[in-house]
């Protein structure tokens, strides 16, 4: 079995996981990010595959953001970037126009609803994405909103980094029941940019280190970086991995258990000010306990 390397091999649990399974040509992530360098030495061999849409063709988008993202979780083994599910199916969906300063021009909720429903149409078993919008009230974006229930009835897990600007808004689709938020802490537990505090994220998601991630850069280099959407790119791969040891185990890969055993099994957070100190998400990630956990 391959040893992997670098930041992410540091998660505890990750590599007894990876030890067990690599990931399954039949277990299909899609990652709705930038427009992603698939020809990265990192990608060699890998099953990934980008689909049509108005962000796809756009030559201007910056492919940095994407490129990364892509590689945490599909970087083959024995590149500068190896993955955390490299045998896995991946779908890119570019949805995000990053211009040259990392700025956006498209992303918006309409678009995260289009790209879902091609994820869907497309048998992916996990999404990753970020994005979407702070609501005033807890009146859910029409369009996303019907996207993520159709994720939600096909037993598709999304994984939504968690990111905003605090106080007590419902910001979509952070917020939705049955996606898996994904914030990100540094090397000292400080959360790097989660700023969503209310009582609805409480239990709703999980705390992953995301502090100097190394991923791949287009035209073949790697760069480091941190956040909450890299985090979620690492959650998604692991759900990934989970799924595929489902199947080996001879069941059939359920997203929603998945989703319940990471909740589950998470270790309790406290943040350091105020009313924060009351909990962040459920807790920091525990890839052990959620493997005890669907072990049964």
């Amino acid at each position: 079995m391959t040893t992997f390397t670098g930041p992410i091999s540091t998660l505890a649990g990750l590599a007894a996981l990876q030890a067990e399974t690599l990931g399954s040509p039949d277990v299909c992530v899609a990652v709705l990010d930038g427009p992603v360098d698939l020809a990265h030495p990192a990608f060699r061999g890998a099953s990934v595959t980008t689909l049509d849409t108005p962000v796809s063709s756009d030559e201007a988008a910056d492919r940095t953001h994407g490129t990364h993202v892509a590689s945490l979780v599909f970087g083959q083994p024995g590149s500068a970037v190896p993955g955390v599910a490299p045998r896995s199916k991946g779908l890119v969906i570019p949805v995000h126009a990053f211009g040259p300063d990392m700025s956006l021009a498209a992303g918006n909720p309409p678009d995260l609803a289009r790209g879902i429903r091609q994820a869907l149409d497309h048998g992916a078993h996990v999404v990753t994405l970020h994005g979407g919008a702070l609501s005033p009230d807890a009146g859910m974006l029409d369009a996303l909103a019907k996207a993520l229930a159709r994720a939600a009835e096909r037993n598709v897990l999304v994984v939504v980094a968690a990111e905003g600007d605090g106080g007590e808004h419902f910001h979509v689709p952070t917020a939705a029941s049955t996606v898996l938020a994904v914030a990100a802490e540094d090397s000292e537990g400080k959360l790097l940019d989660f700023g969503m505090w209310g009582p609805t994220y409480r239990d709703s998601g999980i705390i992953v280190p995301g502090e100097g991630l190394v991923g791949a850069a287009p035209g073949g280099g790697t760069v480091a970086q941190s956040g909450a959407t890299f985090a979620a790119a690492m959650v998604a791969g692991i759900a990934a991995l989970f799924l595929a040891a489902q199947q080996a185990q001879g069941k059939t890969p359920d997203p929603r258990a998945v989703r319940s055993a990471l909740l589950q099994s998470a270790t309790p957070h406290k943040a350091a000010e105020g009313d924060r100190a009351k909990g962040v998400l459920r807790g920091r990630i525990n890839v052990e306990g959620a493997a005890q956990i669907l072990r049964g």
